[in-house]
């Protein structure tokens, strides 16, 4: 099958807003399709990879070169539909080719298996040469595709869950069973795709993959009309979520995000493959300081996260900790459907018998999560204001009676977190946006007082409502000092009210400062400038933490 069918999928999916139609397109599309194209289909929309072979301002001069079209007039088109490969393929469809050429037909698989990788190998001219070429010969339906995979900007409106449901469908099975399969290193290819596919497959030819998680949900004021003895309460940490898989002896660290960190964390992966037992466990990564028994700041694992071979001197300095929530699989049995409550009891139990296993001390490294025990709402609140005393987020809130399952399911965990930190801020620099927010200035810079000078502290893309983005477009327009490119400074007249999780001491930031998950809150129009806060005050915060 030629691209031109996976071209239509991408329209489809991206024109219907139906989800079960979204799934009765992606069912037609696996039956239509060789298992090879299928393969490669999921690995895309999944969004598995999303390698660059150039980028969009490559595609841009190449276009400008190629085609006499002033660099202006592209930049100008840019501003106005804000993604580089659509920008192109509109541009496209103004040349008249010589359709004497022979047209390409070109599949999935070929374009991602052959095509793009042997264009990483070419130098700039033959680069140059072969692009053209296959823009002069790809039909123009199949130019969009062809563009976004090049620059590595496919994205379309389908989550994981689409995929699943409209596999499970197809070979009417449990979601949860594709669900699984789906995670982890999902590699293009018939076998892979065969696989996803087969009704029969076991639990242990799943190897080292790890089960969907189970998220939280927003916490919920209906909750409290239940007995505070029907949850369990955890610190909600702030560190990488993981499962730690050992099946086949073999230990293998899944991030959230389907990623695979070994070799980022030897000394955990060490530590466990010598416990005797196979197990999947789920819980968090973090940077520990073992003397206070409190998790470090999220930037102390980022320098961990970053590393493939830490050195023994790393490891020293930033010692990581796994900090068991569950035990979903122990000795080949899966324990997800039985209550959390006996869950927990398996876990306890095991983690004793490991913990007491003679030359193999994990202590240093593993440990499962304390447990805490409110006397009724009002003391669960006090915990979770008190909870950035021990450096969590606040807590997380779980049914007792709830199983395993995936994704953000109601009525079985939630997030209580403690209130946001808050600054005023003043507005200094503005940037347009891309994609659904191109042609609108939507990506903002802001300043806190230093004595009198505004320093910047912070940028936030969200928070205003669409109306609010609008009026706020105009008066930036309006209101611009100088312009940088697609970033202009702008007068200091205007106020927001900044939320953010966590602050903290930076030395690459001219502030001193960095903030974690910066968002705007509230247009604050009832206040001057000189009502913004200071860097003083920024400190302040960082004081009662």
């Amino acid at each position: 099958m030629s691209l031109k069918n996976f071209s239509k999928l991408f329209t489809d999916l991206d024109s219907i807003n139906s989800t079960n139609n979204k799934i009765e397109v992606l069912k037609n599309y696996f039956l239509s399709n060789k298992p090879i194209d299928n393969s490669w289909a999921i690995y895309l929309l999944t969004g598995k990879s999303n390698k660059r072979f150039v980028s969009g301002r490559y595609l841009k001069n190449l276009f400008s070169q190629v085609y006499e079209y002033p660099q202006w007039l592209i930049d100008t088109c840019y501003l106005k539909v804000g993604d580089s490969a659509e920008v192109i393929t509109l541009l496209l469809k103004n040349k008249n080719y010589s359709r004497n050429k022979k047209i390409s037909n070109i599949t999935l698989n070929k374009l991602l298996s052959k095509t793009l990788p042997d264009l990483s190998k070419l130098n700039e001219y033959e680069k140059n040469l072969e692009i053209k070429k296959i823009w002069e010969t790809l039909p123009e339906d199949d130019h969009l595709i062809f563009n976004k995979i090049l620059t590595g900007t496919f994205r379309v409106g389908v989550s994981i869950g689409l995929i699943t449901k409209s596999i499970a469908k197809l070979i009417n099975v449990d979601e949860e069973i594709i669900s699984h399969r789906l995670m982890g290193d999902f590699k293009p290819s018939v076998d892979s795709y065969e696989f996803l596919i087969n009704k029969k497959i076991k639990l242990e030819e799943l190897n080292s993959k790890p089960f969907p998680f189970l998220l939280a949900n927003t916490f919920e004021d209906r909750i409290i009309k239940n007995s505070i003895n029907d949850f369990q309460f955890e610190w909600k940490y702030d560190g990488i979520r993981i499962q730690l898989v050992k099946r086949s002896g073999n230990i293998s660290l899944w991030t959230r995000g389907q990623e695979l960190v070994n070799e980022s964390f030897p000394e955990l992966v060490d530590k466990m493959s010598n416990i005797k037992d196979d197990f999947v466990l789920d819980g968090e990564l973090l940077v520990w300081d073992f003397q206070e028994q409190i998790a470090l700041n999220f930037s102390f694992l980022q320098k961990r996260i970053n590393r493939k071979s830490p050195t023994r001197s790393i490891q020293i300095k930033y010692p990581i900790i796994f900090i068991a929530y569950d035990l979903l699989e122990i000795k080949g049995r899966d324990i997800r459907e039985i209550k959390l409550e006996n869950r927990r009891i398996e876990l306890e139990k095991y983690f004793s018998t490991w913990q007491n296993q003679p030359k193999n001390n994990i202590s240093d490294v593993f440990k499962i999560c304390d447990l805490i025990y409110p006397k009724d709402w009002s003391d669960a609140q006090s915990y979770k204001e008190k909870s950035r005393e021990n450096n969590t987020e606040g807590l997380v809130i779980k049914n007792k009676r709830s199983i395993y399952t995936s994704g953000r399911k109601k009525g079985i965990w939630w997030k209580y977190k403690v209130d946001p930190m808050q600054l005023d801020a003043v507005l200094i620099y503005a940037k347009g946006g891309s994609g659904k927010r191109a042609g609108l200035y939507t990506d903002y810079s802001f300043a806190l007082w230093k004595d009198k000078e505004l320093i910047k502290f912070a940028s936030a893309y969200s928070g205003l409502t669409n109306n609010e983005i609008k009026e706020l477009d105009k008066w930036i327009r309006k209101n611009t000092i100088e312009k940088f490119g697609p970033v202009r400074s702008l007068k200091p007249e205007m106020v927001f009210e900044i939320s953010f999780e966590k602050i903290q001491i930076s030395k690459r930031h001219k502030s001193g400062i960095a903030v974690r998950f910066p968002r705007i809150t509230k247009w604050r129009k009832d206040k001057k400038i000189t009502d913004a806060n200071s860097l003083e005050n920024a400190y302040e915060l960082m004081k009662k933490i």
